[in-house]
């Protein structure tokens, strides 16, 4: 696939956050809960939100989380950093997530023409209503049963198997500045991914993420129109390696991450 003028590469950084309190061990600790709102599956947090609430705490550097376990909603969770830097996320004993600083090297393909895009989104929220956007109907990033989540449904576009939408952030997400919130953004980029593979899956088949690695070059304005894309990588057995990204109206990529999605097993 043909790269963009501004592919997502970004080295370590040290920077280290300023919301974690100390606790009377050597780690800093901080509680998180997951707002209802805020679900992937109906009874669990969306894995989008999930990372990004732990990469909003880590700093503006690319950030790479992986998901171990399902998210409770509504229930205080353990966020612990290691002396690295590195953030767990636990609940009750389990570990539900680790995240840290990281390297991004991603070669994001030329923005599609935004109509097209639009079209493609069209196209594929009628396909998913007519299925009834089962499993994920509520779902905070691609749910259509729903009005207050983000509604990103991208559909194929081209031949390169890219799928690509175009969305508005509505304004009821707006937060300092008008601005997309971390979190917000990191469900934008996730559930594309899941999208690019679908029509190479057979039908039903039950994907989850399990890492994201991204960066957030430009924050997200409500109200102005965007392109969002997802695009398959590799596949190695139950692993499925995909890419997302965000393009501002003149096709320069805003936010982008690479990810990591597993076949559930049977």
């Amino acid at each position: 696939m043909e790269g963009s003028d501004a592919a997502c590469t970004l080295q370590q950084s040290t920077t280290r956050s300023r919301r974690m309190t100390s606790d009377t061990q050597s780690n800093r600790v901080d509680k998180l809960i997951i707002d209802p709102r805020y679900n992937g599956p109906n009874t669990s947090g969306n894995g989008g939100w999930v990372a990004g609430s732990l990469a909003r705490l880590l700093g503006t550097q690319a950030v790479s989380v992986s998901l171990r376990a399902p998210a409770p909603l509504a229930v205080p969770m353990w966020v612990r950093r290691g002396d690295d830097g590195a953030l767990t996320l636990e609940d009750n004993g389990t570990l539900i997530a680790e995240a840290g600083l990281a390297s991004l090297e991603l070669d994001v393909p030329k923005a599609p023409d935004p109509d097209d895009a639009e079209a493609a989104g069209v196209r594929a929220q009628k396909v998913s209503q007519q299925g009834g956007n089962a499993p994920y109907a509520r779902c905070f990033g691609c749910g259509l049963a729903r009005s207050d989540g983000l509604r990103i449904v991208p559909g194929p576009v081209g031949d390169d198997g890219i799928v690509a939408t175009s969305w508005t952030p509505p304004l009821l997400l707006a937060g300092n500045g008008g601005q997309l919130s971390v979190e917000a953004t990191w469900v934008a980029l996730d559930c594309s991914a899941g999208f690019a593979w679908m029509p190479l899956l057979p039908a039903g088949t039950a994907i989850v993420t399990a890492r994201m690695t991204a960066v957030i070059h430009q924050p997200l304005q409500v109200g102005r129109r965007y392109t969002v894309i997802g695009w398959p990588i590799a596949r190695d057995g139950r692993k499925l390696h995909a890419g997302t990204a965000i393009f501002d109206p003149a096709g320069k990529v805003q936010a982008c991450s690479r990810q990591l999605w597993l076949i559930q097993r049977t």
